[in-house]
């Protein structure tokens, strides 16, 4: 049996964008998600350990060992905050070719709103032109979701690297003072 190369229509193919396009900003939301919750549970977590050290004993004694300890915490709980932020803060890509897709090159790159308008038009009417912007913007916004992915797993890895300086302070601490 013979294969058929069947184009798509050019409806279909914007289908395909739109889905592609819903399916990127479907990761990038849910990176955003699992860094707002990481820096939610810090929140938490902050305000449970400031809550208990302000409410323990005074005669608790900061050792060179329990500040280092502390310090590590510190140092990977800094890291999981910096990488969950920087999820919401992407870097705008500008080093591509101008693109009517991508917001930013609208309002710096196209003018007032008549040639924008006018030079949006003529995209429209260009096929190979249009598919091939809306080709580059996916690739733009693929970049972003890759970075944010990067972000959230550095942030979710720092936190769970924190756990471990924070569960020998702890144990120190119960040590120290309740054996």
């Amino acid at each position: 049996m013979e294969k058929q190369n069947k184009k798509l229509a050019a409806e279909e193919k914007l289908e395909v964008y739109w889905a592609t396009i819903g399916y990127i900003n479907g990761l990038n939301r849910s990176s955003e998600i699992k860094a707002g919750l990481i820096i939610s549970f810090y929140g938490l977590l902050l305000g449970v350990v400031f809550q208990l050290g302000t409410g323990i004993d005074s005669n608790l004694e900061l050792n060179v060992f329990l500040l280092i300890v502390l310090l590590i915490f510190i140092f990977f709980v800094s890291r999981s905050i910096y990488f969950s932020f920087k999820c919401f803060l992407p870097q705008i890509e500008t080093k591509f070719d101008k693109n009517m897709f991508f917001f930013h090159d609208v309002v710096t790159h196209f003018g007032p709103i008549s040639r924008f308008s006018g030079e949006f038009m003529d995209l429209l009417d260009d096929e190979e032109k249009l598919y091939g912007q809306l080709g580059e913007q996916i690739y733009v916004i693929s970049l972003i979701a890759s970075k944010k992915f990067s972000d959230v797993n550095n942030s979710v890895r720092n936190l769970v690297y924190s756990f471990i300086p924070l569960l020998v302070c702890v144990i120190a601490i119960v040590i120290e003072n309740f054996l």
